[in-house]
């Protein structure tokens, strides 16, 4: 299965690797990071040239924006693998919005640009029906002693740097190797 996703800068790989010693509880930590924008799944679907030519048409008259890290949250029921997920939360800046709250839903470029390509893909069924929520995974599972709500809480509370930065290309992700395999540049 491929994803379309934002590359993370290495202020990002750096946060998640300093939150690892408060991770060893989870079941899974991981070791690469990326933002998955829109999962992609189904016929015609697992071919990276289709994709990467699918992908340049729906990505025209999209400008590259700014996004910063939030801080730490989880999904306590995920749709699918071990519970919690827990990750950096994400979002986008709006325009001349200093405070980095991204604005409305509406007027978000990661929401709104997740939807144009569940127009152009379709929805995995399953997984992309609920609201989208930009995110770096950092963990799932949960293998510690006592509550894992506890853990989660204490994850949630740490001050975290403030990590901002431009998305300005996306990725093609193949879950297979666990890297990019195809880039496509966000030109506006």
């Amino acid at each position: 299965m491929y994803s379309v996703n934002v590359p993370v800068p290495w202020p990002v790989r750096r946060l998640a690797a300093s939150l690892e010693p408060d991770l060893t509880e989870f079941a899974s930590i991981r070791d690469r990071h990326t933002l998955v924008v829109k999962r992609l799944d189904g016929r015609g679907l697992n071919d990276l040239h289709r994709i990467r030519e699918r992908l340049r048409p729906a990505l025209r008259g999209v400008a590259p924006f700014e996004v910063r890290v939030t801080g730490v949250d989880a999904f306590e029921d995920p749709p699918l693998g071990e519970a919690p997920v827990v990750y950096l939360a994400v979002e986008a800046v709006g325009s001349g919005d200093s405070d980095g709250d991204g604005g409305s839903p509406a007027t978000d470029p990661l929401r709104t640009l997740h939807e144009r390509l569940v127009r152009e893909f379709g929805a995995v069924e399953g997984l992309e029906e609920a609201d989208y929520v930009p995110h770096v995974t950092l963990a799932r599972g949960y293998e510690g002693p006592g509550d894992p709500g506890e853990a989660v809480a204490r994850l949630r509370d740490r001050d975290l740097d403030d990590v901002r930065w431009t998305v300005d290309e996306l990725g093609v992700w193949t879950r297979e190797y666990k890297e990019i395999a195809a880039r496509v540049p966000l030109r506006g």
